[in-house]
């Protein structure tokens, strides 16, 4: 009977969100005040301030050849506070560039941009400084609400006015980004809302869902540029959906501040907003393992009985999850005396076979204040998690006494009710609240736990999802004491923050693992991610490629899904398709809810089982590929899995491919997300391919059509790549990788190359040095291929093991195996 009401509940809940969406139609940006006319300017080292007849002021910055900052403010001066939680980096090496001005405008110009200001009205032009071909441009001067035309849609009007800038619309232009959305992946025609929001069994269409990233891609004639709208308020994206002349962003209040790329190439965009926002971290090699989850296995012979099963099953695992029930009461940083009495026994047992623990943490802490006469005057617990907690409960106590917690106007504590009930928020704006928080991960690093899953984080509040119960609480907010209108988007980045940054200060020498489901730009730097709580359906599971290669572009390389989905009952067939996108996904998770159908991967006979144990077992063989391939993410902001447009940018017939995708450059796959398909149309991009299964050479710029029976995923290699690949193991650690086995797919003209990119897989000494990287190329000469390796660069020491060298393609596979001496060597194999 719980489990009913909390279903009601979810879908009551769920309604109430969707009578919050705004439709597009309602908010008119060009009946809004634009600003005024240019009257003169001032220039400083890094850029210039434009002042405006009606006292508004414009601020340009050049940060870099390729990026330029816009900040406006309306009828007033620019104010000399300047603060995100997004901006990773802050001081630029100011490139050299120059103004010039003539009676219509005022030119900005670096080697790579001219922005072109029209004085009036005032609008920004920007073009490639070489070609001076325009890639973006202003379609109206940027626009505020002095009138409060639109405050009936706002969600606190006191909070802020809107703002907005329109942009021209091309007539071939295509749009990509905004992180976390359940759509397709060309955003052309499309309106879109960020506002972090609990949307369990979203469908496509469904918007907003989880995470705030307002950042998007826009790409004609094969040049891009990007435009990161820096704005923790609700905002709002409309990409040509009621205009053939215009797009337009815009939000609630706050700044009109957006940082705006060019490329043309997409994935130096990628790399230059990694600059901006930060790089993704490098995580340990485990969480690239097999991960199992529900809600909830308990008790802990459950849990056991899982793992046991996997093993017995030879069915590799890396990670078992804990859900909610392992806590006291639904109290984080707890473990339930009945169902985990000894949770540092149970963590040490699963590690001995080579599983990884990781629990869920939720911000609701529960309500539970202490009398007087049950606060112990006598020493503190050392180990306070494991206490009863019925009397007292040390993490509310503690967060009181500091005055942690959220507050409203009135200066009352905010009172949401989440899964303990009555509970309260930290304030993660207070820095003293993060360093607490993080410091609280003690209860579980000290117990053996690897990673923590920050879930629930949009804030989630059962009494109202739409955040209006949340509307009067104010957050610290580097002093400003702002409401919820700002800072709800921030609120997971910053609990993230502080999760990553305690489990960094607990455990300096180990590399922190973070999970979490709501976000805001500069994710990436703290925490890997998933999408929720998502249907165990065939059009859910069709959503898993553009979602994934969307938060890619949108400069989250590490994510996945629900392997299967959340909510509702999976089948044999379902199952083992999920599979066969989660397989090559970064986070790699089945997981479901606790009223739904078990869906782990023998669930459904052993004609499925098998058939995902092949893929389970291809994972882990396909490491070595897939850890160069993320340690390339972390270094250049290009992501693991991508759309195909992002190698093939110039080639439009990827546009709006969303139904193929593909592992960094070399491994093209292309899913069944259909029932009852044995085969499909696969669109091969110029060049030469290989299938993976059979090793059939295809000429590409074409579309075929190939079988994909269920024990088959439609998988093509890229000529001229080089897949290194790794032994059979059951987790992370069981062997080493020896030996590693290169499989050579030649070009049309015999040549291939590669990177190896190795660590130890868990340290942070991947930062001092503390790796390898090896290079090869293959070239076809007369009756042979010749292998060159060049001399590693890192101090990592892989220890002895052979490299075996495999020519693919050829009607009897060649190969060759040599010792990995670690020096530049050529290696002859004929034929």
């Amino acid at each position: 009977m719980v489990f009913t009401l909390r279903t009601l509940a979810t879908a009551f809940l769920f309604l109430l969100t969707l009578a919050s969406v705004i439709p597009a139609q309602e908010i008119d940006v060009s009946s809004l005040e634009k600003i005024g006319p240019v009257t003169g300017f001032t220039k400083t080292e890094k850029g210039i301030t434009l002042n405006c007849r009606d006292s508004s002021q414009v601020q340009l910055t050049v940060l870099a050849p390729d990026l330029v900052r816009v900040r406006a403010s309306f009828t007033k001066a620019i104010p000399a506070r300047d603060h995100s939680w997004a901006i990773a980096k802050e001081n630029w090496a100011t490139p050299q560039w120059t103004v010039t001005e003539s009676a219509e405008v005022v030119t900005i110009a670096t080697s790579e941009l001219e922005v072109v200001v029209h004085r009036s009205p005032l609008l920004i032009d920007f073009r490639d400084a070489r070609t001076h071909q325009t890639i973006n441009a202003d379609q109206q001067p940027m626009a505020y609400d002095g009138k409060g035309i639109l405050q009936k849609i706002q969600f606190d009007p006191a909070a802020g006015m809107f703002v907005a800038a329109a942009k021209k619309l091309g007539f071939e232009e295509h749009f990509y980004g905004l992180g976390e959305k359940a759509a397709r992946l060309d955003k052309r025609r499309g309106f879109f809302v960020n506002w972090n929001s609990d949307t369990p069994g979203y469908t496509e269409g469904r918007d907003p869902i989880y995470q705030t990233i307002p950042f998007y891609i826009g790409l004609q004639n094969g040049a891009a540029y990007g435009i990161f709208f820096d704005n923790s308020y609700r905002s709002y994206f409309e990409f040509g959906r009621w205009s053939q002349e215009r797009i337009w962003f815009g939000a609630e209040g706050g700044e009109l501040n957006y940082y705006l790329f060019y490329g043309p190439s997409i994935k130096k965009i990628l790399g230059r907003y990694a600059d901006l926002t930060g790089h993704m971290p490098m995580t340990p090699l485990w969480s690239l393992g097999v991960q199992q989850c529900r809600y909830s296995y308990y008790p802990e012979s459950v849990v056991e009985e899982v793992v046991r099963q996997y093993r017995e099953r030879e069915l590799p695992l890396d990670v078992i999850y804990l859900d909610i029930h392992y806590m006291n009461g639904y109290r984080v940083f707890t473990f339930d005396p009945s169902r985990f009495p000894d949770p540092k026994g149970l963590i040490e047992r699963l590690d001995k076979q080579g599983v990884k623990t990781v629990v869920i943490v939720d911000p609701g802490v529960k309500y539970q204040p202490s009398s007087p006469l049950t606060i112990s005057r006598g020493r503190a617990s050392p180990n306070p998690e494991l206490d009863r907690q019925d009397q007292r409960y040390y993490v509310f106590d503690q967060g009181t006494e500091n005055n942690y917690f959220q507050r409203r106007k009135n200066g009352q504590l905010f009172i949401p009710r989440v899964w303990p009930g009555d509970s309260v928020f930290v304030d993660f704006t207070l820095p003293d609240a993060r360093r607490w928080w993080g410091d609280l991960h003690r209860a579980y690093t000290d117990n053996g736990v690897a990673g923590i899953w920050n879930d629930m984080n949009e804030p989630a509040d059962f009494i109202d999802q739409t955040g209006k119960n949340q509307i009067d609480v104010v957050s610290y907010d580097e002093g400003e004491n702002s409401t919820h209108a700002k800072n709800r988007n921030v609120f997971a980045l910053l609990m993230s923050r502080a999760t990553y940054e305690g489990l960094a200060q607990l455990q300096p020498e180990r590399r922190p693992f973070v999970v979490t489901r709501a976000a805001y730009a500069g994710i990436q730097r703290y925490s890997t991610m998933w999408t929720g709580d998502s249907n165990s359906t065939w059009d859910s599971l069709a959503l898993n490629v553009p979602m994934f290669t969307t938060l890619g572009l949108s400069g989250e390389p590490f994510v996945g899904s629900d392997v299967g989905g959340f909510i509702g009952r999976a089948n044999g067939e379902l199952l083992v398709r999920s599979y066969q996108i989660g397989f090559l996904a970064p986070f790699f998770r089945n997981h479901h809810a606790i009223d739904g159908y078990d869906q782990e991967p023998w669930r459904f006979g052993k004609y499925y089982e098998d058939i995902i144990r092949k893929y389970l077992k291809l994972r882990y063989q396909l490491l070595p590929f897939l850890y160069t391939t993320l340690e390339a993410a972390h270094r250049t902001g290009v992501p693991l899995f991508r759309p195909l447009m992002l190698n093939y940018q110039d080639d439009s017939n990827t546009y709006n491919l969303d139904d193929q995708f593909m592992i960094g450059d070399d491994l093209l796959v292309a899913p069944i997300v259909k029932p009852d398909l044995t085969s499909r149309l696969v669109y091969l991009p110029k060049g030469i391919w290989y299938d993976f299964w059979t090793n059939k050479k295809y000429d590409g710029d074409k579309m075929i059509r190939v079988d994909a029976p269920l024990e088959t995923v439609p998988m093509f290699v890229r000529g001229g790549a080089v897949i290194p690949m790794g032994p059979e193991m059951r987790h992370v650690g069981e062997r080493p990788f020896d030996p590693i086995t290169f499989a050579i797919y030649p070009d049309e003209k015999g040549f291939a190359s590669a990177t190896l990119y190795e660590d130890d897989g868990n340290s942070l000494a991947y930062q001092r040095r503390g790796f390898r990287r090896t290079k090869l190329e293959v070239r076809h000469v007369a009756q042979a291929y010749v292998v060159k390796t060049s001399a590693p660069e890192g101090d990592y020491k892989p220890g002895a093991r052979n490299f075996v060298f495999l020519i693919k393609p050829m009607a009897t596979a060649k190969t060759v195996s040599v010792a990995d001496e670690g020096t530049a060597r050529a290696i002859e194999i004929r034929y």
